[in-house]
């Protein structure tokens, strides 16, 4: 059997050390005499966060602290702890596990080095059988220096590494850069035998009926003898399949395959098209003579597939995710790491922002190749959801030059990260994508595509060990990478594919125009600005460095200098605004109006456009100004309502040319209704101006209908403004049902 012994918690000590200092003083071994200066660290955990509750550094967040705290990346970092071991250990194998270091690390087990490892993203296994007693025994991770890379403006072909970049500094992040074990870690004590890796490859049968669950187990074996393995489908504890297979493996590691039949299985679906049943894989594996280990993973049954946008031009690449033979409309969101201490974990916010991305009717997050390959609990929840995952891996743009190194060391580190990661993830019914970086392109702006060396090897990586999900060597995939000005609306409506922007408030015209013109296959990035929530920043922000919100400030050029549009908030809204609270209603306002009607634009096109997935859903900092629709503590700005708004399963809007009907005569608009699942029969569009004292005007209705995962176009209306006789004014829109409700 395997016993496991978890090192997860507060139980370990940490110190910072300049050069090789910590080695002079033996600070990893037993007994050394360097006993001063060390502080309480949690695994897993970050360093910065770690010294944070020690007292030893402010709190990054506060104001500009975060400046206070960019010498830790410096430093070497060793963790300690005491670990005790009761049960008998003779021939019996000991391994260390760390799941995540980032970003290297020697490793020692009673003051013996037992090996080294680098990747943030792979785990790393020591065998720690010769150094280790019964009793005692100390294990130290001595983290290096984080390696050099490039923040956001700088140059992509000098990242030498697959560390995560945000935390170098982008536009929503302040440079801190991230050290620590920030994923679990523990000891295996095995007996005989150890299952390293099970993974599930469900595929459905046509019709739906029947699934074959192709199942594969990586099986370490210490001992020469028969070896019995048995697999098992469950759901809700209950069996549905299972298969016995019993032989004489070679020692070391074998590869077990086999097969199992689910009749009329139980489908995972999207959030918004059905639920999200799970099953479990567990395979046991018992060796004659004693040792046996069993291990189990969650999966789904669902078929996934991208196919050609309607009446795309030949040339496109297919954008358009078909879910077990339903066309499902990727109402998504971009996601970024949820805190810039990422190894600090925090499962009820981790919920909490799920939960409001499936309550906001969301289907899709992009997992920005800046960030993260995020952990299982991540995966977890949106296999609960049913939010289905677009995983990038860590490339990103750089502003200046966003070509990957083609140095052969580099791809080849790059490739055996990929190795290791792609295992980790593969069973979730959640993932359906993997996608090689963001924004990667040439000079001449061109997105860059398989031929790319280090893209050609992630993506053959992907195609041999996770076949069924599909791939794009970048977002935007191509042919040219913009959806902003002037390229979205001067360009050959056909080259708009995946594209990427605007990412700023294009005006109260501007943005009606920008969107109304679009002709994009897939919109995986686009934004507006705006302010944070007001207790957000009193939260962080001391009184005195409030005001004024605009770049004359230090304190708000630190938090989101990219997105401070003060003079446009101001000039949008008929002048100076001179006090916080409304520059944050104003800010909001127009962030949430631009982007539900950059929504409902693409959702008007449908399916000529497969997706809307906006930048960005949440903030890893407490921003001031930021493209987030939801602030750093978890509370929804104005953006994250009028989102969920457009993504309604059923819902009614309208195209039009501006926000301000200043010298205009007549409203002008086109009415549209959206439908994801259920068809309109006899519905009615029930449509008015509504004046400031409430009163309706122009009231007209359209009996329509709707056939379900569609959008279709209601009326025209022209009506005359003078009537309404006041400066401002509502559409107000009402679909009702052939019932009347």
């Amino acid at each position: 059997m395997v016993t496991r012994i978890p090192l997860d918690g507060d139980g370990w000590r940490c110190k910072g050390y300049v050069g090789e200092e910590w080695r002079t003083r033996r600070a990893y071994a037993p007994g050394t005499r360097d006993v001063h200066g060390w502080h309480q660290a949690t695994v897993p955990g970050s360093v910065v966060a770690d010294l944070v509750r020690a007292g030893d550094v402010p709190d990054p967040r506060v104001d500009r602290n975060s400046r206070h705290c960019e010498w830790v990346a410096e430093r070497t970092w060793v963790y300690r702890r005491d670990v005790s071991l009761t049960q008998p250990l003779d021939g019996r194998r000991v391994v260390l596990h760390l799941e995540g270091v980032d970003h290297a690390a020697e490793v020692f087990c009673n003051g013996e080095r037992v090996g080294a490892h680098e990747g943030m993203f792979t785990p790393a296994a020591f065998d720690v059988s010769a150094r280790v007693t019964r009793g005692d025994n100390v294990v130290s991770v001595v983290v290096a220096p984080a390696p050099d890379s490039e923040p956001q403006v700088g140059r992509t072909d000098r990242v030498g590494n697959g560390k995560s970049r945000m935390t170098y500094g982008w536009d929503f992040c302040p440079r801190l850069i991230h050290l620590g074990l920030w994923d679990r870690a523990w000891i295996d004590v095995v007996d005989g035998v150890r299952i390293t890796d099970v993974h599930a490859r469900p595929r459905l049968a046509a019709g739906l009926a029947q699934a074959a669950v192709a199942w594969e187990a990586a099986v370490e074996i210490h001992r020469r003898g028969a070896l019995t393995v048995e697999a098992a489908v469950l759901r809700g504890g209950e069996v549905v399949a299972v298969a016995e297979h019993t032989g004489v493996p070679p020692g070391g590691v074998s590869s077990l395959r086999g097969s199992l039949t689910v009749d009329h299985p139980a489908l995972w679906w999207p959030n918004g098209h059905g639920e999200q049943p799970l099953y479990e894989l567990r395979v046991r594996a018992r060796l004659q003579g004693g040792g046996d280990d069993v291990r189990a993973v969650r999966f789904g049954i669902r078929h996934v597939e991208l196919v050609a946008n309607a009446s795309a031009p030949p040339s496109a690449r297919p954008y358009t995710f078909v879910v077990n033979g339903v066309k499902v409309y990727a109402q998504g969101w971009n996601w970024v790491p949820m805190d810039i201490h990422h190894g600090v974990e925090d499962p009820d916010r981790l919920g909490h922002l799920i939960d409001l991305a499936a309550r906001a009717h969301v289907n899709l997050l992009r997992v920005w190749g800046g960030g993260l390959v995020e952990k299982e609990a991540f995966y977890d929840l949106c296999d609960r959801h049913g939010i289905m995952v677009w995983q990038e891996f860590p490339l990103s743009s750089s502003g200046i030059s966003s070509q990957p190194s083609r140095d052969p060391a580099y791809v080849a580190r790059m490739a055996a990260d990929a190795e290791r990661i792609v295992p980790r993830r593969r069973n979730h019914p959640s993932l359906v994508l993997w996608c090689g970086g963001n924004e990667l392109h040439d000079a001449e702006h061109l997105p860059l595509g398989d031929g790319e060396p280090v893209l050609a090897a992630l993506r053959d990586i992907v195609g041999r060990l996770d076949p069924d999900r599909s791939w794009l060597p970048t977002s935007p995939a191509g042919p040219h990478q913009t959806g902003s000005p002037p390229a979205a609306t001067d360009r050959d409506p056909d080259d708009q594919h995946d594209v990427h922007g605007p990412w700023e408030h294009q005006g109260l015209s501007g943005q009606r125009t920008v969107f109304n013109r679009a002709t994009s296959l897939l919109h995986s990035e686009f934004g507006v600005e705006g302010l944070t929530n007001l207790a957000t920043l009193e939260a962080f922000v001391s009184p005195e460095h409030r005001w004024p919100a605009d770049r004359s400030n230090p304190h708000w050029v630190h938090r989101g200098d990219w997105w401070i549009n003060t003079p446009m908030v101001g000039r949008a809204f008929g002048g100076g605004i001179d006090d916080l609270e409304t520059l944050v209603r104003a800010s909001q306002l127009l962030q949430a109006e631009g982007l539900r009607y950059a929504v409902e634009a693409n959702r008007r096109r449908q399916w000529r456009n497969s997706g809307s997935i906006p930048w960005q859903f949440n903030e890893p900092f407490p921003n001031g100004f930021c493209t987030s629709a939801v602030d750093y503590r978890g509370r929804p700005k104005a953006a994250y309502h009028g989102v969920a708004a457009a993504y309604r399963p059923v819902h009614p809007s309208a195209s039009f040319a501006t926000l301000a009907w200043h010298g205009h005569d007549d409203f002008a608009a086109e009415l549209w209704v959206s439908s994801s699942r259920e068809h309109l029969e006899a519905a009615r569009l029930e449509a008015a101006l509504v004046d400031v004292g409430g009163r309706r005007h122009h009231d007209e209705s359209w009996d329509l209908t709707v056939p379900a995962g569609s959008s279709r176009r209601a009326a025209a209306v022209r009506w005359p403004l003078r009537p309404l006789g006041s400066d401002v004014f509502w559409l107000d829109l009402r679909l009702r049902d052939q019932d009347g409700a």
